[in-house]
């Protein structure tokens, strides 16, 4: 096994030869992970394919995560290779985007550390990969609480539409080359770094492909101290710095249509409108709202005529989350919004 240990500039190697075939590079940023590091690792260590490379960026960790890693090091000599980075507190993007750095991977992926993957998940991802010469490989992901129940599978299709509703950049294969290439990184934004990385990779990716298969483990926690905080109702809390990035980076688009981005940015207004307004004052919630609308009216003003504003479409949508849409959207056209939202917030608290 290959470790690195580095704290700011000053790298430590040791172990066997870095040069040798890698074909994946799975980068897991770490914050205080201590609690859940070792078995995110652990699923790592235990894959089926060789020529994996772990790359662990500590983002500033005040726990023990860095014991977690040491023991793990230890058990797995000779096995797999580890490369271990400790950097200041500067959060998940400049994290993840550290990693890609030192990535030497024919392919790039991603894991939280609270995280875990099935032991052939790694190998079905990339033989798939391999046969579809795929830029960019999307998978399904299931939803698990703290006791390891399942709450949710999602299950992609092969449609159009199928990667845009994975928006996180784990459950995917990303091509070193690709990545590299276009200069794609993370943006360091308060909300939705993750859903830039991956449509900036999208767009210049011209084989983007989805898979129906489930084989990562996302930690789903609603009272986690991120997942209150993205509830904030506040300007450092604003989704649209990333709507206008978004805006910047993807035009003049390449490979993704217009129609789906629109539909994209429609989606996800309705679902941080609902998001955020759980526990707010109403008119706090509903001048959020039309803060976003504001947004997409100037930017998509035929954005109410949208195509995929249908319970048939787009393709590779739940079907009930295309009736939620159209219906969230109907009402925005008609004005009836703040309404909805005043009886919403009274039975939702």
């Amino acid at each position: 096994m290959e470790v690195c240990f580095t704290t700011g500039r000053t790298f430590f190697w040791g172990g066997m030869d870095r040069d040798s075939k890698i074909k994946i590079s799975v980068i897991v940023p770490v914050f205080n992970g201590e609690r859940y590091l070792g078995a995110c690792l652990k699923s790592l260590l235990n894959q089926t394919l060789d020529g994996i490379e772990i790359i662990v960026v500590d983002n500033g960790s005040t726990d023990n995560s860095l014991a977690v890693v040491e023991e793990l090091i230890d058990k797995w000599a000779d096995k797999r290779k580890i490369y271990f980075i400790q950097e200041s507190k500067q959060g998940n993007s400049y994290a993840r985007n550290l990693g890609m750095k030192h990535a030497q991977g024919e392919y790039i992926a991603f894991s939280d550390q609270d995280d875990h993957v099935e032991r052939d998940f790694f190998e079905r991802m990339y033989g798939r990969a391999k046969e579809l010469d795929a830029d960019v490989l999307v998978s399904g992901y299931q939803s698990v609480d703290s006791n390891g129940n399942t709450k949710r599978i999602m299950k992609l299709t092969d449609d159009y539409w199928s990667p845009f509703r994975m928006t996180a950049p784990w459950g995917k294969l990303y091509k070193r080359e690709l990545i590299e290439e276009h200069e794609i990184s993370f943006l360091p934004v308060n909300k939705g770094e993750d859903v830039y990385f991956s449509f900036n990779a999208y767009n210049q990716a011209e084989r983007l492909f989805s898979v129906p298969i489930v084989g990562y483990s996302w930690f789903s926690n609603s009272e986690s101290l991120s997942h209150t905080q993205h509830r904030q109702i506040n300007e450092n809390n604003s989704i649209l710095p990333l709507f206008d990035k978004l805006q910047e980076s993807l035009y003049p688009l390449k490979t993704i249509k217009k129609e789906y981005l629109e539909y994209f940015f429609i989606k996800t207004i309705a679902h941080e409108t609902m998001f955020c307004a759980r526990g707010k004052p109403i008119d706090v919630a509903y001048a959020y709202f039309e803060e976003m609308c504001k947004w997409i009216d100037e930017n998509y003003p035929e954005n109410e005529r949208n195509s995929n504003l249908s319970f048939f479409t787009p393709v590779g949508e739940e079907f009930k989350r295309r009736i939620f849409i159209t219906w969230f959207w109907h009402m925005k056209k008609k004005g009836t919004i703040k309404r909805f939202l005043s009886l919403y917030v009274k039975i939702a608290g």
